[in-house]
Protein backbone atom coordinates (compact mmCIF):
# COMPACT_ATOMS: atom_id res chain seq x y z
CA UNK A 1 0.00 0.00 0.00
CA UNK A 2 1.18 3.27 -0.56
CA UNK A 3 1.66 6.37 1.83
CA UNK A 4 0.13 9.51 1.22
CA UNK A 5 3.14 12.12 2.87
CA UNK A 6 1.46 15.26 1.14
CA UNK A 7 -2.29 15.98 1.85
CA UNK A 8 -3.41 18.46 -0.79
CA UNK A 9 -7.08 17.52 -1.18
CA UNK A 10 -9.38 20.45 -0.65
CA UNK A 11 -10.71 19.21 2.59
CA UNK A 12 -10.08 17.80 4.97
CA UNK A 13 -6.70 19.30 5.22
CA UNK A 14 -3.68 19.04 7.44
CA UNK A 15 -3.62 20.70 10.21
CA UNK A 16 -1.09 22.38 12.53
CA UNK A 17 0.55 20.52 15.62
CA UNK A 18 -0.92 22.44 18.22
CA UNK A 19 -4.44 22.20 16.80
CA UNK A 20 -3.79 17.91 16.85
CA UNK A 21 -2.56 18.77 20.65
CA UNK A 22 -6.02 20.14 21.21
CA UNK A 23 -7.69 17.78 20.55
CA UNK A 24 -5.79 14.97 21.83
CA UNK A 25 -6.94 17.21 25.39
CA UNK A 26 -8.98 15.38 27.92
CA UNK A 27 -12.26 16.37 27.18
CA UNK A 28 -14.27 19.00 28.81
CA UNK A 29 -17.91 18.54 30.35
CA UNK A 30 -20.07 20.50 28.20
CA UNK A 31 -22.14 21.97 31.07
CA UNK A 32 -18.95 23.03 32.69
CA UNK A 33 -18.12 26.27 33.08
CA UNK A 34 -14.71 25.70 31.78
CA UNK A 35 -16.92 24.87 28.64
CA UNK A 36 -18.48 28.10 28.45
CA UNK A 37 -15.34 29.88 29.16
CA UNK A 38 -14.29 28.15 26.11
CA UNK A 39 -16.72 28.70 24.06
CA UNK A 40 -16.69 32.53 24.70
CA UNK A 41 -13.28 32.56 23.48
CA UNK A 42 -14.53 30.60 20.72
CA UNK A 43 -17.25 32.52 20.05
CA UNK A 44 -15.07 36.33 19.84
CA UNK A 45 -12.59 34.51 17.20
CA UNK A 46 -14.83 33.72 15.29
CA UNK A 47 -16.57 36.70 14.59
CA UNK A 48 -12.99 37.88 13.91
CA UNK A 49 -12.49 34.80 11.34
CA UNK A 50 -16.43 35.96 9.90
CA UNK A 51 -15.59 39.72 9.84
CA UNK A 52 -18.88 40.44 12.18
CA UNK A 53 -20.55 41.09 15.31
CA UNK A 54 -23.43 38.38 14.58
CA UNK A 55 -23.17 35.77 16.82
CA UNK A 56 -21.90 32.39 15.29
CA UNK A 57 -22.98 28.99 16.10
CA UNK A 58 -20.75 25.98 16.54
CA UNK A 59 -22.74 22.72 15.19
CA UNK A 60 -21.93 19.42 15.50
CA UNK A 61 -22.20 18.81 11.51
CA UNK A 62 -20.69 19.05 8.61
CA UNK A 63 -21.32 22.19 6.50
CA UNK A 64 -23.93 19.90 4.84
CA UNK A 65 -25.75 19.84 8.33
CA UNK A 66 -25.58 23.69 8.84
CA UNK A 67 -27.31 24.44 5.37
CA UNK A 68 -30.21 21.85 5.93
CA UNK A 69 -30.26 23.93 9.44
CA UNK A 70 -30.94 27.43 8.00
CA UNK A 71 -33.15 25.75 5.49
CA UNK A 72 -35.45 24.14 7.89
CA UNK A 73 -35.43 27.34 9.96
CA UNK A 74 -36.49 29.24 7.38
CA UNK A 75 -38.79 27.45 4.47
CA UNK A 76 -42.23 26.08 4.81
CA UNK A 77 -43.33 23.85 2.15
CA UNK A 78 -44.94 26.12 -1.19
CA UNK A 79 -42.34 29.01 0.03
CA UNK A 80 -39.85 30.11 -3.10
CA UNK A 81 -36.11 30.72 -3.00
CA UNK A 82 -33.14 31.59 -5.46
CA UNK A 83 -30.21 29.80 -5.74
CA UNK A 84 -27.26 30.43 -7.97
CA UNK A 85 -25.95 26.93 -9.25
CA UNK A 86 -22.20 26.87 -10.99
CA UNK A 87 -21.22 23.64 -9.50
CA UNK A 88 -21.78 21.00 -7.02
CA UNK A 89 -22.35 22.53 -4.25
CA UNK A 90 -24.27 25.02 -5.43
CA UNK A 91 -26.63 22.40 -7.33
CA UNK A 92 -27.10 20.39 -3.72
CA UNK A 93 -28.33 23.51 -1.84
CA UNK A 94 -31.36 23.68 -4.28
CA UNK A 95 -31.87 19.95 -4.81
CA UNK A 96 -31.85 20.16 -0.84
CA UNK A 97 -34.35 22.74 -1.03
CA UNK A 98 -36.64 21.65 -3.45
CA UNK A 99 -36.52 18.13 -1.20
CA UNK A 100 -38.22 20.19 1.97
CA UNK A 101 -40.28 21.50 -0.45
CA UNK A 102 -39.50 25.14 -1.38
CA UNK A 103 -39.80 26.41 -5.13
CA UNK A 104 -36.52 27.07 -6.22
CA UNK A 105 -35.66 29.29 -9.02
CA UNK A 106 -32.08 28.74 -10.25
CA UNK A 107 -29.49 31.18 -11.22
CA UNK A 108 -27.75 29.13 -13.65
CA UNK A 109 -24.11 28.84 -14.98
CA UNK A 110 -22.13 26.69 -16.60
CA UNK A 111 -19.51 25.41 -14.58
CA UNK A 112 -16.21 27.16 -14.53
CA UNK A 113 -18.10 30.05 -15.28
CA UNK A 114 -19.13 32.78 -12.11
CA UNK A 115 -22.56 34.02 -11.30
CA UNK A 116 -24.11 35.87 -14.44
CA UNK A 117 -25.20 39.04 -13.17
CA UNK A 118 -27.50 39.89 -15.30
CA UNK A 119 -29.33 36.90 -15.11
CA UNK A 120 -29.43 37.42 -11.14
CA UNK A 121 -30.95 40.43 -11.68
CA UNK A 122 -33.65 38.68 -14.17
CA UNK A 123 -34.18 36.39 -11.51
CA UNK A 124 -34.57 38.88 -8.36
CA UNK A 125 -37.53 40.44 -11.22
CA UNK A 126 -39.36 37.62 -11.60
CA UNK A 127 -39.34 35.61 -8.25
CA UNK A 128 -40.43 39.26 -6.08
CA UNK A 129 -42.13 36.44 -3.50
CA UNK A 130 -38.32 34.19 -2.96
CA UNK A 131 -37.85 34.16 0.78
CA UNK A 132 -34.25 33.66 0.55
CA UNK A 133 -31.40 33.74 -2.05
CA UNK A 134 -28.12 31.50 -1.33
CA UNK A 135 -24.79 31.43 -3.64
CA UNK A 136 -21.72 29.88 -2.68
CA UNK A 137 -18.66 32.15 -2.19
CA UNK A 138 -15.99 29.59 -3.10
CA UNK A 139 -17.24 26.47 -5.35
CA UNK A 140 -15.24 23.77 -4.47
CA UNK A 141 -16.30 21.32 -7.84
CA UNK A 142 -14.81 24.70 -10.22
CA UNK A 143 -12.29 26.94 -8.20
CA UNK A 144 -14.67 30.07 -9.09
CA UNK A 145 -15.40 32.74 -6.17
CA UNK A 146 -18.30 34.60 -6.64
CA UNK A 147 -17.63 38.14 -6.58
CA UNK A 148 -19.87 38.86 -3.14
CA UNK A 149 -18.59 42.93 -3.14
CA UNK A 150 -20.65 43.52 -7.06
CA UNK A 151 -23.48 40.88 -5.87
CA UNK A 152 -24.81 42.16 -2.42
CA UNK A 153 -24.97 45.65 -3.87
CA UNK A 154 -27.29 44.61 -6.91
CA UNK A 155 -29.03 42.23 -4.45
CA UNK A 156 -29.79 44.77 -1.90
CA UNK A 157 -31.14 47.37 -4.33
CA UNK A 158 -33.54 44.92 -5.97
CA UNK A 159 -34.13 43.03 -3.05
CA UNK A 160 -33.98 44.88 0.41
CA UNK A 161 -35.25 42.31 2.62
CA UNK A 162 -34.65 38.90 0.83
CA UNK A 163 -32.33 36.72 3.29
CA UNK A 164 -29.02 36.56 1.42
CA UNK A 165 -27.30 33.03 2.51
CA UNK A 166 -23.41 32.54 1.59
CA UNK A 167 -21.88 29.29 1.59
CA UNK A 168 -18.34 30.05 2.68
CA UNK A 169 -16.80 26.51 3.69
CA UNK A 170 -13.70 26.94 1.27
CA UNK A 171 -13.38 30.68 1.17
CA UNK A 172 -13.74 31.58 5.12
CA UNK A 173 -9.65 32.12 6.05
CA UNK A 174 -8.77 31.99 2.84
CA UNK A 175 -10.51 35.64 1.22
CA UNK A 176 -12.57 38.48 2.79
CA UNK A 177 -15.62 37.79 3.92
CA UNK A 178 -16.66 41.09 5.20
CA UNK A 179 -20.15 39.79 6.74
CA UNK A 180 -21.32 43.05 8.27
CA UNK A 181 -20.13 45.42 5.47
CA UNK A 182 -21.50 43.35 2.79
CA UNK A 183 -24.85 43.06 5.04
CA UNK A 184 -24.70 39.15 4.64
CA UNK A 185 -27.48 37.98 6.75
CA UNK A 186 -26.03 33.84 6.86
CA UNK A 187 -22.60 32.89 6.77
CA UNK A 188 -22.21 29.03 6.93
CA UNK A 189 -18.75 27.62 6.83
CA UNK A 190 -17.10 24.52 8.49
CA UNK A 191 -14.23 23.66 11.07
CA UNK A 192 -11.81 22.41 8.11
CA UNK A 193 -10.52 24.42 5.40
CA UNK A 194 -9.41 27.70 5.77
CA UNK A 195 -10.49 27.80 9.14
CA UNK A 196 -7.40 25.27 9.99
CA UNK A 197 -9.57 22.71 12.21
CA UNK A 198 -10.70 19.14 12.01
CA UNK A 199 -13.65 18.19 10.51
CA UNK A 200 -16.86 17.80 11.74
CA UNK A 201 -18.31 21.29 12.94
CA UNK A 202 -20.69 23.31 11.21
CA UNK A 203 -20.27 27.46 11.51
CA UNK A 204 -23.27 29.70 11.44
CA UNK A 205 -23.41 33.35 11.38
CA UNK A 206 -26.84 34.68 11.73
CA UNK A 207 -28.05 38.50 11.06
CA UNK A 208 -30.73 39.67 13.12
CA UNK A 209 -32.69 40.09 10.00
CA UNK A 210 -32.32 36.26 9.73
CA UNK A 211 -33.35 35.82 13.10
CA UNK A 212 -36.54 37.64 12.10
CA UNK A 213 -37.72 35.18 9.90
CA UNK A 214 -37.10 32.08 11.25
CA UNK A 215 -40.06 30.03 11.79
CA UNK A 216 -41.74 30.23 15.18
CA UNK A 217 -41.95 26.44 14.84
CA UNK A 218 -39.17 24.46 12.48
CA UNK A 219 -39.74 21.07 11.76
CA UNK A 220 -36.70 20.11 13.44
CA UNK A 221 -35.53 19.69 17.01
CA UNK A 222 -31.23 19.13 16.53
CA UNK A 223 -31.42 22.45 14.13
CA UNK A 224 -33.87 24.36 16.09
CA UNK A 225 -31.90 27.48 16.09
CA UNK A 226 -34.32 29.13 18.50
CA UNK A 227 -32.44 26.53 21.08
CA UNK A 228 -29.17 26.91 19.50
CA UNK A 229 -29.15 30.86 19.74
CA UNK A 230 -30.69 30.50 22.84
CA UNK A 231 -27.65 28.14 24.39
CA UNK A 232 -24.88 30.09 22.68
CA UNK A 233 -25.62 33.33 24.88
CA UNK A 234 -25.08 31.27 27.50
CA UNK A 235 -21.68 29.61 26.72
CA UNK A 236 -23.21 26.15 25.66
CA UNK A 237 -25.26 24.44 23.33
CA UNK A 238 -28.12 22.44 22.95
CA UNK A 239 -27.21 18.96 22.73
CA UNK A 240 -23.99 17.59 23.87
CA UNK A 241 -21.23 19.00 21.42
CA UNK A 242 -18.17 17.59 19.96
CA UNK A 243 -15.76 19.27 22.61
CA UNK A 244 -12.72 17.84 21.39
CA UNK A 245 -13.45 19.15 18.22
CA UNK A 246 -14.21 22.55 19.92
CA UNK A 247 -11.07 22.66 21.61
CA UNK A 248 -9.22 21.93 18.09
CA UNK A 249 -11.35 24.82 16.86
CA UNK A 250 -10.01 27.20 19.36
CA UNK A 251 -6.52 26.51 19.13
CA UNK A 252 -6.36 26.84 15.26
CA UNK A 253 -8.92 30.17 15.47
CA UNK A 254 -5.67 31.40 17.82
CA UNK A 255 -3.73 30.92 15.12
CA UNK A 256 -5.37 32.80 12.36
CA UNK A 257 -5.66 35.77 15.27
CA UNK A 258 -1.84 35.59 15.82
CA UNK A 259 -0.68 35.15 11.90
CA UNK A 260 -3.87 38.14 11.24
CA UNK A 261 -6.41 37.77 8.28
CA UNK A 262 -5.09 40.30 5.68
CA UNK A 263 -1.67 38.40 6.18
CA UNK A 264 -3.38 35.10 5.70
CA UNK A 265 -5.23 36.43 2.65
CA UNK A 266 -2.09 37.09 1.69
CA UNK A 267 -0.23 33.65 2.05
CA UNK A 268 -3.06 31.66 0.32
CA UNK A 269 -2.94 33.95 -2.59
CA UNK A 270 0.41 33.50 -3.14
CA UNK A 271 0.40 29.81 -2.54
CA UNK A 272 -2.34 29.54 -5.31
CA UNK A 273 -0.07 31.58 -7.93
CA UNK A 274 2.69 29.49 -7.60
CA UNK A 275 0.88 26.22 -7.66
CA UNK A 276 -0.82 27.85 -11.31
CA UNK A 277 2.67 28.98 -12.27
CA UNK A 278 3.80 25.72 -11.89
CA UNK A 279 1.05 23.92 -13.16
CA UNK A 280 1.41 26.85 -16.76
CA UNK A 281 5.02 25.86 -16.85
CA UNK A 282 4.97 22.10 -16.59
CA UNK A 283 2.11 22.36 -19.44
CA UNK A 284 -0.41 21.81 -17.68
CA UNK A 285 -4.44 23.96 -18.15
CA UNK A 286 -6.14 25.36 -15.45
CA UNK A 287 -10.42 24.67 -16.02
CA UNK A 288 -12.81 28.17 -16.02
CA UNK A 289 -11.81 30.60 -14.76
CA UNK A 290 -9.74 29.38 -11.65
CA UNK A 291 -10.42 32.86 -9.27
CA UNK A 292 -10.25 31.45 -5.93
CA UNK A 293 -7.11 31.01 -3.87
CA UNK A 294 -8.35 27.68 -1.87
CA UNK A 295 -8.62 25.28 -5.43
CA UNK A 296 -6.51 24.94 -8.54
CA UNK A 297 -8.82 23.13 -10.75
CA UNK A 298 -7.02 21.33 -13.80
CA UNK A 299 -7.31 19.10 -16.84
CA UNK A 300 -5.71 15.65 -16.42
CA UNK A 301 -3.19 15.51 -18.72
CA UNK A 302 -3.90 13.33 -21.86
CA UNK A 303 -2.40 9.80 -22.06
CA UNK A 304 -2.57 9.60 -17.83
CA UNK A 305 -5.64 8.42 -16.98
CA UNK A 306 -5.15 6.97 -13.79
CA UNK A 307 -3.04 10.34 -12.86
CA UNK A 308 -4.65 10.67 -9.31
CA UNK A 309 -3.56 7.67 -8.46
CA UNK A 310 0.07 7.91 -9.76
CA UNK A 311 0.66 10.80 -8.02
CA UNK A 312 -0.29 8.93 -4.74
CA UNK A 313 1.67 5.28 -5.33
CA UNK A 314 4.82 7.30 -6.78
CA UNK A 315 5.11 9.96 -4.41
CA UNK A 316 3.09 10.12 -1.72
CA UNK A 317 0.73 12.94 -2.59
CA UNK A 318 -2.71 12.69 -2.69
CA UNK A 319 -4.62 15.79 -4.82
CA UNK A 320 -8.82 15.16 -5.25
CA UNK A 321 -10.05 14.18 -8.55
CA UNK A 322 -12.68 16.52 -10.57
CA UNK A 323 -16.92 15.75 -9.68
CA UNK A 324 -19.87 14.67 -11.53
CA UNK A 325 -19.00 14.33 -15.11
CA UNK A 326 -15.79 16.33 -14.69
CA UNK A 327 -14.53 12.96 -12.50
CA UNK A 328 -12.16 11.70 -15.19
CA UNK A 329 -11.31 15.25 -16.85
CA UNK A 330 -10.23 17.37 -13.92
CA UNK A 331 -8.22 17.08 -10.81
CA UNK A 332 -8.30 19.68 -7.97
CA UNK A 333 -4.80 20.91 -5.54
CA UNK A 334 -6.57 22.33 -2.24
CA UNK A 335 -4.39 24.81 -0.50
CA UNK A 336 -6.56 25.60 2.17
CA UNK A 337 -3.84 23.25 4.92
CA UNK A 338 -1.36 23.64 7.03
CA UNK A 339 2.19 23.05 4.38
CA UNK A 340 5.63 23.31 4.99
CA UNK A 341 7.47 24.64 1.87
CA UNK A 342 8.59 21.21 1.67
CA UNK A 343 5.16 20.22 1.03
CA UNK A 344 5.03 22.32 -1.84
CA UNK A 345 8.46 21.88 -3.56
CA UNK A 346 7.50 18.02 -3.53
CA UNK A 347 4.52 18.79 -5.20
CA UNK A 348 6.11 20.69 -7.26
CA UNK A 349 8.70 18.22 -8.07
CA UNK A 350 5.68 15.68 -8.53
CA UNK A 351 3.92 17.82 -11.24
CA UNK A 352 6.36 18.18 -13.07
CA UNK A 353 8.23 14.53 -13.35
CA UNK A 354 4.96 13.12 -13.98
CA UNK A 355 4.47 14.53 -17.60
CA UNK A 356 7.76 13.99 -18.56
Amino acid sequence: MSTVRHLFTPGPVPVHPAVLRAAAMPPLYHRHRRFAELMERVQARLQLLFESSNPVAVLTCSASGAHEAIAHMLHARGSEAIVCTNGRFSQRWAQMLERFGVRVHRVESAWGENISLDALEQALHNAPFAQSLWLVHSETSTGVLAPLERILPLVRSRAPEIIVCVDATSSIGIHPIRMDALDIDVVIASSQKGTGGLPGLGLVAVSDRVRAAFLLSPPTLYFDFHATLNALANGTTPFTPAVSLVAALDAALELVEQEGLPQRWERYEHQARAVRACLEQAGYHVFGECSSNAVTVAYIPEGIPNFVEELEHRFGILVARGQEDFRNILFRIGHCGWYTEEDYQALFHALATIVR
